[in-house]
């Protein structure tokens, strides 16, 4: 006799499945490890299981720490170089050509997802960790031998974007292998590392130009950022095991979880504080730390409440929508006044890096052999709209006259589109409301 099968929420966090016995009417648990059953949770399978805690997983994720705070914390204080670029070191160029830089280093870093996913596979996460650190520290010294906007777009864009991209996607996957009810916490600390980087990144930026020039920021960066990719590929390490596969409904979310043109404000923030409130580089350096905080903090506590109440992609849709509102009444707004431009760079950074908790709800749809192909497809799929992002906003600027509305509301849009395919996405899983997804 078939037996009726009651299948788990795809809220719960556990991969198990309830069978009602016909013959006793009792429940039996099993759970699912890539299609291979364990009745009742057997031991032999157990090393399957991803530890969730202990002293090695807890390293892998101060590794990705280091690997976030360098391949993404200097693009989010890329914001800094724009600004000095824009407004000292080469003023006769436009807004929308200096941001390629920015946009270029973007597009290499999503191009190059794909590619990284699939060698991971098969080279393991140190190994590609050390090829991008060489790589990456590399780019940034020759980006500080460059005098001219498309030797650094060659360099610092191009070829750094390429060493991001090797760093980025180990920092990504190594974690989800070493936890499963944890992952949106874990993701949100090592990815907090980015925000901690663009701290970090933005106040030495600023010092070291001011103090030396944009040549000195570079090489400093290169040696301080292989140093932390040094102790990352020490720390670092890969773990084989299988996890579930949840298909079904999720196939099609992978088609429209999209990141939006995220950036925007990191990129045009400093240069805003400038040109409008005539504030100082400094204050355009501040302004993107407080931004990065923001990021740091909202990552950890987002992630927590994901994992703990309302569900990852609920998470995602609703912070996404907040981050374009706060852009509209905080943003818009801020032309006389300082203190809502802080305000907003904090409230724009806490909530819109929650888009980096994606990953977290691509390890519930596919098994972990194949995740790092699908987070590199996953990431490159972002590359038009990342690379199009920063000159489309650079465009607006230039053809408003200095008119900065037309830029905001722009950037607002695109966070209220990827909120609605995160929410619609959302809904085609689970049709109730208050319902953790």
């Amino acid at each position: 006799m078939p037996r009726d099968v009651l299948q788990r929420n795809l809220r719960d966090e556990k991969d198990e499945t309830y069978y009602m016995e016909p013959e006793t009417g009792k429940e039996r648990k099993e759970i699912s490890l890539c299609n291979v059953t364990c009745p009742n949770g057997s031991a032999d399978d157990r090393s399957d299981i991803p530890p969730d805690g202990g002293l090695t997983a807890w390293l892998i994720i101060v590794a990705c720490f280091f690997l976030n705070f360098n391949a993404i914390g200097i693009s989010y204080s890329f914001g800094v170089y724009q600004a000095h670029y824009f407004l000292r070191e080469f003023p006769n160029s436009s807004a929308e050509v200096i941001s390629l830089i920015g946009a270029t280093c973007l597009a290499a870093t999503l191009g190059m997802s794909v590619l990284v996913g699939r060698w991971i596979e098969v080279y393991g996460v140190k190994r590609m960790t050390i090829i991008g650190s060489v790589v990456f520290s590399g780019s940034l010294v020759a980006a500080g031998f460059c005098r001219s906007i498309p030797s650094l777009i060659i360099t610092q864009g191009f070829l750094s974007g390429i060493g991001a991209g090797i760093l980025y996607i180990p920092a990504i996957i190594a974690p989800l292998a070493w936890f499963s009810k944890k992952r949106s916490l874990v993701l949100g600390i090592s990815s907090a590392g980015s925000g901690v980087g663009g701290i970090c990144y933005s106040f030495l930026t600023r010092l070291v130009i001011t103090k030396l020039s944009y040549q000195w920021a570079l090489w400093i960066t290169a040696c301080i950022s292989a140093f932390l990719n040094a102790v990352a590929i020490i720390l670092i390490k890969s773990r084989s095991t299988r996890t579930h596969i949840n298909r079904g409904s999720f196939r099609d979310a992978f088609k429209v979880l999209k990141d939006p043109k995220y950036f925007i404000p990191f990129f045009y923030v400093p240069t805003y504080a400038q040109t409008q409130l005539r504030a100082t580089p400094l204050t355009g350096s501040i302004l993107v730390a407080v931004m990065d905080l923001g990021v740091c903090m909202g990552r950890i506590l987002v992630g927590r409440i994901a994992d703990s109440w309302i569900g990852t992609m609920n998470a995602i849709g609703i912070s996404m929508a907040i981050s374009g509102l706060c852009q509209l009444f905080l943003w818009l707004p801020a032309s006389e006044s300082s203190g809502l431009l802080y305000v907003f760079s904090f409230v724009y950074g806490f909530f819109g890096g929650s888009i980096g908790l994606l990953p977290a709800i691509l390890s519930r749809i596919y098994d972990a052999e194949r995740l790092p192909s699908i987070t590199g497809l996953f990431y490159s799929s972002e590359l038009p709209g990342q690379m199009a992002g920063g000159p489309i906003a650079g465009t607006i600027f230039s053809k408003g006259n200095g008119n900065w509305s037309p830029v905001i509301i722009y950037s607002a849009m695109t966070m209220f589109f990827g909120s609605i395919l995160i929410l619609g996405t959302r809904f085609q899983v689970e049709r109730r409301i208050f319902v953790s997804v």
